[in-house]
Formats: C-alpha cells, sequence, structure tokens
C-alpha cells in the first residue's frame, strides 16, 4: 500500500497512524515537529481517513530548543496512545505491555509492567529478530489476535529531568510483523533482583492473576463482562507468571518459550 508523507488540512498537516488498530490523525503546524513526526512515526504510517480521532501536536515557541521539540513528541505520543485507547475502549482488552512476536509463527508475548518500569529496554533488547508489536500498549481481541503499535520507542537521557527522545523502531534495529500477531503468553514483570541475581518465574493463581493485571489494563469496565473476559484471556494461554529479574537479557529464555508455541 502506498502511504502519502502527508496530507494538509485546514488547520494544519495531518499524518494518519495505525494505532491499536484504529486511524488517529496526528495534526501538526510547526514544521519542526512535522519533520520529526515523519521520521519516528513512520513504522505506523497509514492511509488518510474521514473521521477519525485526531492528536493535536503541542505548538512551540520561536525559540524552541531541541529539547522543546522532544518534550513535544514525548506528549504527542502520549495523545495518540489516549486517542487509540478511546477508540478501541469496549472492543479490546487493553494491557500495558510491551508485546514481541515470532515473525513466521506470529505467536506473541505479553510483557505486562507498569509505566517506567522496563518494558521499553525488554522490547529494544530481544526484539530484534522479531517482530516489534509495542513497547506500550497490547489490545488483544477475543479470538486472541492483537492489533500492533508500532510506536517510536521513548528512550530515557541520562541524567535527571531530561526528555525522553522518540525514536523509530527501525532505527534501533526493530521491525514490525510481518505475520498476524496473536497472543501466545503473557507474563508480569517485576525488576526488583539485584545484580547477579537469578531470574526467577513464578505461576500465578487466577484470581490473584486478576487482582494483578487489573491495575494494568485500559478501559476494562468498557468491555461485557470485563472481569470474565480477563479471567478467559488468562485461561486461554495457560495462565499468568511473574518474572523477577535484573536485567532485560535474563528474560530471553521466557520470552523464546512463549514465542516456540503452537497456536
Amino acid at each position: 500500500m502506498s502511504v502519502p508523507a502527508s496530507t494538509p488540512d485546514g488547520t494544519g498537516t495531518r499524518v494518519f497512524v495505525d494505532a491499536l488498530g484504529a486511524t488517529v490523525a496526528i495534526e501538526v503546524q510547526d514544521p519542526r515537529i512535522l519533520r520529526a513526526v515523519d521520521r519516528v512515526w513512520v513504522a505506523c504510517r497509514t492511509s488518510p481517513a474521514d473521521g477519525c480521532p485526531v492528536a493535536v501536536a503541542p505548538r512551540l515557541g520561536e525559540d524552541a530548543d531541541d529539547d522543546d521539540v522532544a518534550r513535544a513528541l514525548q506528549l504527542l505520543t502520549q495523545v495518540v496512545t489516549r486517542q487509540a485507547i478511546l477508540a478501541r475502549a469496549g472492543s479490546m482488552t487493553m494491557l500495558h505491555a510491551a508485546a514481541l512476536c515470532d515473525q513466521r509463527s506470529g505467536a506473541t508475548i505479553a510483557l505486562v509492567a507498569p509505566g517506567g518500569t522496563g518494558k521499553t529496554t525488554l522490547a529494544r533488547t530481544l526484539g530484534r529478530g522479531r517482530g516489534y508489536v509495542t513497547d506500550e500498549t497490547v489490545a488483544i481481541a477475543p479470538d486472541r489476535s492483537i492489533a500492533p503499535y508500532c510506536k517510536p520507542l521513548s528512550l530515557r537521557r541520562a541524567g535527571t529531568n531530561q526528555p525522553k527522545d522518540e525514536i523509530a523502531p527501525q532505527s534501533l534495529g526493530l521491525t514490525p510483523p510481518q505475520v498476524q500477531p496473536w497472543l501466545a503468553g503473557m507474563v508480569l514483570l517485576r525488576r526488583d533482583l539485584p545484580d547477579g541475581g537469578e531470574i526467577v518465574v513464578e505461576d500465578i493463581a487466577l484470581l490473584d492473576a486478576l487482582v494483578l493485571l487489573a491495575p494494568e489494563t485500559s478501559s476494562l469496565a468498557a468491555l461485557d463482562r470485563p472481569l470474565h473476559r480477563l479471567a478467559d484471556l488468562v485461561e486461554s494461554v495457560g495462565g499468568l507468571r511473574r518474572v523477577r529479574y535484573h536485567d532485560a537479557a535474563d528474560v530471553e529464555p521466557v520470552v523464546r518459550d512463549v514465542l516456540g508455541r503452537p497456536r
């Protein structure tokens, strides 16, 4: 499919992206932001659509510097994600998770964790040679198919009070899924072991799994019989496991095991 670079409208330029299976229009008025959006959202680009949600990029002042651009892009990613979640509420089970898939079978692992606790690092570390599905939100249909959200990865800079940098997946050696992803398994991440500590993998009972997963969902209450649906999803992939680790590379055996499962 041929995708245009951008589409001008009456107020600015719109860049259309596929987010969780919904088309979102990113509306940009500042050319500095537009150049960056064209670069970092390349893996999500899709054809223009009428009547889709709009995410308006922040305006920059005349004296804005590179850090201001980075902050604007970080905020824009949050707005796009919010619009996509609202568009999919009531139809998809959405988990705060990174996800990687096998490029042949589509088998996908959801790596569930709160924001800022290692999802992006895991996707970046373990994603080469696999399909990068997302580092933010996994949207799962009733048949366990997943709508990819190949958003830019938000990478922390060294030091405090620094903006994150939004980086295109391809710039990090990551490739969008080449096949339809489907949920093969899910794990709950806890990066709480000391350096050198051996990875711990624990099976979680179903009721405990619901208690742990519910806070890591979006728009769960919008689903019909939400807890039943979440429970059915957990059981359909053989249950939830909690993975305690220190280094992202230590999670590789768990990812490999899940991505090797047949449907």
